[in-house]
């Protein structure tokens, strides 16, 4: 029963997982991917990974907006629907040597409960800064993950209504961009007790927060633009 209340709870609190479409889809190009990952839990004084799943798609609206969303399979293991959706945005690059490419995706976490037949709804903003490098246009990124609560959240004798979780990882791209291979690190609210009921976690930022890492594959559908 333990283990099934910290997995129920970790699914709630890291239910948007990595990162989705840092670097905008080509415009009509249609990606699908895989990833698997999530926070270390406090079981029996023992830290354990939760093995999350999800799958994704994404779909290239223009060269510099990628529509994309998420199927969480693990969430339907344990009686949950869950889904996202939203859309990843490249912001116009300024100018600089080092100056980053910065992208904006907002979106939305739903869950439905079958069990005790309740939904609920999570707006979530991501923002992240990458730089590409090589021939193939490889990059590493780093950011920050937003996730609203406006019921509020109620943990140390406060009322929380955001979530914030830095970010940090890498992608991979293959031959003409056919397929990536992703990872990431999220730093869980690191700035919340992990001893609390809210985040029973294990971080590498000791006592605060949890340290959660995913990592993932995306197979591009059609590797080229179509012709205007």
């Amino acid at each position: 029963m333990k283990l099934l209340l910290f997995l129920s709870v970790a699914i709630l609190i890291t239910s948007c997982g990595p990162s989705r479409f840092i670097e905008p889809l080509e415009k009509d190009q249609l990606a699908v991917g895989v990833s698997l990952g999530g926070p270390f839990i406090d079981f029996a004084g023992t830290p354990i990974p939760v093995p999350l799943t999800q799958l994704e798609v994404g779909y290239g609206l223009r060269d510099d907006l990628t529509l994309h969303g998420g199927l969480h399979t693990t969430a339907l293991f344990f009686g949950n629907a869950q889904i996202d959706v939203g859309v990843t945005y490249l912001t116009p690059k300024l100018k600089g040597k080092w100056t980053p490419h910065i992208s904006v995706a907002p979106s939305v976490n739903f869950i439905y409960d079958f069990n005790d037949r309740k939904a609920k709804l999570w707006p979530i903003l991501d923002v992240n800064a990458y730089y590409n490098y090589g021939k193939r246009r490889n990059y590493f990124y780093f950011g920050i993950n937003n996730y609203f609560d406006f019921a509020g959240i109620e943990t140390q004798g406060r009322n929380r209504y955001i979530l914030l979780s830095p970010q940090v990882g890498h992608v991979f791209k293959g031959k003409e961009r056919g397929w990536e291979l992703f990872t990431e690190i999220k730093f869980i609210a690191p700035y919340l007790n992990s001893a609390s009921p809210f985040v029973p976690y294990k971080g590498i930022t000791g006592e605060n927060g949890a340290t959660g890492f995913y990592f993932g594959f995306r197979k591009m559908l059609n590797t080229k633009k179509k012709e205007s």
